[in-house]
């Protein structure tokens, strides 16, 4: 067959999956996961090689540029001493006792390659995270929290994985160096990701502008930008992978302003499935490696002492996060100052953090990517058993704590706070005010009795609306019976209400929660006058 054709088996397979996952009481990636590993002992299906370079090329940039494009930088700021313990602190004390556990245990293993382990089970999994969420109503600095660690523990664990590796092959390494490295690294690939998000960003306006682009041209600049960002970064030698989290946390940050409101729908459209698709592939191939793994091992260590390994090793990366996250939360408010500008979390918010550490697609990669040989030409040490282990974390993380991490939050009764319903009524308030006053504005240019009549019946719609939020809240409701009638003076309202909702996003007002389902309400209601509009006209 050819990687065409293996292609679009793979696909199959991840539709068939995602079917059966509806039925199944567990998030789909698990599905995804069990369903590739049960497929690799098929005997008519082909042998899916990963090759780890281009795992990492074709699936990261993508996923880390839509968690970033979709991260909230007010709440990421707001956040950010908690998301630096996690990704800093969590990362190096998972890589050292992960490292201290499997060099204790795995006969043979040097304390470097050991370390390189901890170092790779150490990055969290947004995409699992998320997907063991999702229909919930969690606090938004709890899913701030745990995608923010996501995005830069990506950074941080493969940049210790590096380090690691060159340990094994050098024989040692110098921690001063190593800081040294990963500052430049860091900063580099933050600078690469910034400059193409923002070329990009430009040249988008440019083609706007000379009328030279339209919807799919921009969708097709935006699905470039990730590759974009994570090429020049490894041309450059710095982060790859902090390059497509600042282009994406950079076009998360222009794009809903910039973009009309076809082309944000398109883009939108067309990302939600290239994530659909790149997130099952990505875990059904993982999946598929299992049985390759598992023969490249067998040989050397028997089924019982695998298991035993594996639950040692994947017991001590989610007691570590455990261990973790309590000091961590917790010792920075003996300061004056953290306790003056925040609040303590709750123990069972905390707790939550501490069991969404599942892991997935770049734990797997990162182990994929060990050498086979030394430079002597010799096998690379432990290679097998580091790779099975990885994979045996990514599996026991995603059974244990992905399929009971739902129950737990209903459990401990965590659900969103207060903020949130204010901030969009606030919200809702602001861009029905702003819609009304451009009504009003336009009454003096109705000429005729029929404009007078069409503008009078969508200034009755808003005051409706507005009386209505006043009194207790709107609900929702549609104006599709009435798009024939008044479509300029409607279309005049809509922009005022997405220009003061950006402007309350600008400014910190409200979340990307409240702004993001807004602007989407008001972008489906522009399609419908816009379609519309030849109606209207007549």
């Amino acid at each position: 067959m050819t990687d065409f054709e293996h292609a679009l088996l793979l696909l199959l397979l991840v539709a068939g999956l995602s079917v059966l996952g509806r039925w199944l009481p567990w998030p789909p990636l698990i599905t995804y996961l069990l369903g590739g590993a049960g497929a690799a002992f098929l005997p008519w299906l082909p042998r899916f090689q990963l090759d780890p370079q281009f795992f990492f090329l074709c699936f990261l940039p993508p996923l880390l540029f839509s968690d970033g494009w979709l991260m909230p930088i007010r709440e990421l700021l707001l956040a950010k001493r908690p998301i630096l313990m996690l990704a800093t602190g969590l990362v190096t004390f998972t890589t050292v006792a992960v490292g201290v556990v499997a060099h204790a245990l795995v006969p043979g293993l040097p304390l470097a390659m050991a370390f390189a382990l901890g170092a790779i089970v150490s990055p969290t999994d947004a995409v699992a995270v998320g997907s063991a969420t999702e229909d919930l109503r969690v606090p938004a600095r709890m899913t701030t929290i745990l995608n923010g660690e996501s995005l830069m523990n990506d950074a941080t664990g493969l940049v210790a994985f590096k380090f690691a590796l060159a340990a094994v092959l050098a024989g040692g390494f110098s921690p001063g160096r190593m800081l040294l490295e990963f500052s430049l690294l860091s900063l580099g690939g933050f600078a690469a990701g910034l400059a193409v998000g923002y070329g990009v960003g430009k040249l988008r306006d440019l083609l706007r502008s000379l009328r030279a682009g339209d919807t799919y041209v921009e969708t097709t600049l935006s699905l470039m930008t990730p590759y974009a960002a994570y090429l020049l970064a490894e041309h450059l030698g710095v982060s790859g992978v902090l390059s497509v989290v600042a282009a994406g946390l950079y076009s998360g940050w222009r794009d809903p302003v910039r973009m009309d409101a076809e082309a944000r729908q398109t883009a939108f459209g067309v990302w939600s499935l290239v994530i659909v698709w790149m997130n099952g592939i990505a875990f059904v191939l993982l999946g598929l490696q299992f049985p390759g793994l598992f023969a490249a091992v067998s040989h050397e260590f028997a089924l019982p002492r695998l298991l035993v390994l594996t639950a040692a090793v994947a017991g001590t990366a989610m007691a570590a996060r455990m261990v973790w996250v309590f000091p961590a939360s917790y010792l920075p408010f003996l300061l004056p100052a953290v306790r003056a500008r925040e609040t303590p979390p709750r123990p069972a918010g905390v707790f939550v953090v501490g069991w969404a550490g599942m892991r997935g697609t770049v734990t797997l990669a990162a182990a994929l990517s060990i050498p086979l040989l030394m430079p002597n030409g010799a096998a690379f040490p432990g290679r097998g058993i580091v790779i099975f282990l990885a994979f045996g974390v990514i599996a026991a993380t995603l059974a244990v704590q992905g399929t009971t991490l739902r129950a737990l939050i209903r459990a401990l009764g965590i659900g969103e706070d207060a903020q949130r319903p204010r901030e969009e009524r606030l919200a809702r308030m602001a861009a029905v005010e702003a819609g009304l006053a451009a009504l009003r504005d336009l009454e003096p240019s109705a000429s005729s009795q029929d404009q007078n009549a069409a503008l009078g019946l969508v200034i009755a719609e808003y005051e409706q609306r507005l009386s209505v939020l006043t009194a207790e809240g709107e609900t929702q409701r549609s104006a599709r019976s009435r798009r024939h009638a008044g479509h300029r003076y409607r279309m005049a309202a809509l922009r005022a209400e997405r220009r003061a909702l950006d402007h309350l996003w600008r400014g910190g007002v409200i979340i990307d929660d409240v702004y993001r389902p807004l602007q989407q309400l008001l972008d489906h209601e522009e399609s419908l006058l816009q379609g519309s509009a030849p109606a209207a006209a007549e």
